[in-house]
């Protein structure tokens, strides 16, 4: 493991930052190893990627970023009204909302390679001062030489302000990519949060939330669907700071063929937080037997007067389940495909947009990994 790489994936010292990745058994050498260059900003994007950002219907409140830097060719936030302010800040893409708007704000990070391998950053944050918003949330690639990105996002709540995230992650085998979320709620906010994480070569998604305003709440939805040697490695950090808080921890993962998957979802409930009401549910399926899932659900209680639940299993699909199917006439592939689905599509409820909901179940469904 690169003690340079985890010097920058991560926040805290150095010894959480070390123990952070050393549960995950990531390996970082392969990648540590290499010689990146830096990624070119400028590059072009193909008809056929920029298709997969336009079915998002998103025309007019989408920012688009290259390789780490924003690029004015590919975006389009002219219609995103006198309420949003967009913009860069000391480095770092902002995107700030006062007061409710109409249809979500649409962020695409592209990995685009060059002749050899190559690397890029970027930082970003968003505050919803007050009302209600929706983001969409997508990181694309183009296959070639390995690409490896960084995103460290921030985002502020204020008080009663509500928000909807869907972060859709679909990259090509060749791109590796780490993301450390970093959100802070106010009194009486609400951020609900669907993650899908499919494909890449490495994935680790850092989300650290802190419930700090009196009736805060956070719903967190999300799943990872891997294949071949593909890596996805979550940690959830949530921090019940303030009275009368509230999470609601919802993922699930399936593994096939020799792809691996890890889940780290850990509660603390600070002194003085009570009231507080933590949930966590973490169920995964193993389509292979050379596929690995680890989880870890972790509840640390310093208060009183506190509702807390956890759980998390690993399993295999149900082979009465599918002989029942099978014994109707459906091949097994798609007998397997459609138990498959089922299972994950419970995380993608909660999105509110019934006609985003659909498509991304059609994507997943398309990239599920079930083999013969």
């Amino acid at each position: 493991m690169s003690a340079a790489l985890i010097e920058e994936f991560g926040r805290g010292d150095a010894r959480e930052r070390e123990e952070s990745w050393r549960y995950s058994k990531t390996a970082l050498r392969a990648l540590s190893q290499q010689d990146f260059v830096a990624a070119d900003t400028d590059a072009e994007l193909p008809e056929t990627l920029r298709a997969q950002f336009d079915w998002m219907q998103t025309r007019g409140r989408r920012v688009v970023l290259v390789n780490g830097a924003v690029s004015e060719r590919y975006s389009d936030f002219a219609d995103v009204g006198a309420m949003v302010t967009v913009g860069e800040t000391g480095g770092t893409y902002a995107v700030r909302i006062d007061g409710g708007i109409d249809g979500p704000v649409h962020v695409v990070y592209v990995s685009v390679p060059s002749a050899q391998p190559s690397r890029w950053r970027a930082s970003t944050s968003m505050v919803v001062v007050n009302g209600s918003a929706r983001m969409i949330e997508q990181h694309l690639g183009v296959d070639g030489a390995g690409v490896l990105g960084s995103v460290r996002r921030r985002i502020d709540l204020g008080e009663g302000a509500r928000l909807e995230l869907v972060s859709v992650c679909d990259l090509p085998e060749s791109a590796s990519l780490y993301r450390l979320l970093d959100v802070h709620l106010g009194a009486k906010a609400t951020l609900r949060a669907t993650h899908v994480l499919l494909g890449g070569r490495l994935q680790r998604l850092d989300m650290q939330v802190e419930l700090a305003g009196e009736q805060a709440r956070l719903e967190s939805r999300g799943v990872f669907a891997l294949r071949g040697r593909a890596h996805v490695d979550t940690h959830l950090d949530v921090r019940h700071v303030a009275r009368d808080t509230a999470c609601d921890i919802l993922w699930r993962g399936v593994a096939d063929q020799r792809a691996r998957g890890i889940f780290h979802g850990a509660i603390t409930v600070a002194a003085g937080a009570d009231g507080s009401d933590a949930k966590l549910s973490n169920k995964n399926l193993l389509l292979s037997a050379q596929a690995e899932i680890d989880t870890q659900p972790v509840l640390e209680i310093h208060a009183d007067e506190v509702k807390a639940a956890h759980g998390a299993t690993v399993g295999q699909l149900d082979e009465r389940a599918l002989f029942y199917l099978r014994s109707r006439g459906i091949p097994l592939a798609e007998a397997r495909r459609m138990m498959v689905t089922a299972f994950c599509r419970e995380v993608l409820d909660g999105v509110a947009d019934p006609d985003l909901r659909e498509r991304l179940a059609q994507r997943m469904h398309a990239a599920l990994p079930v083999e013969e």
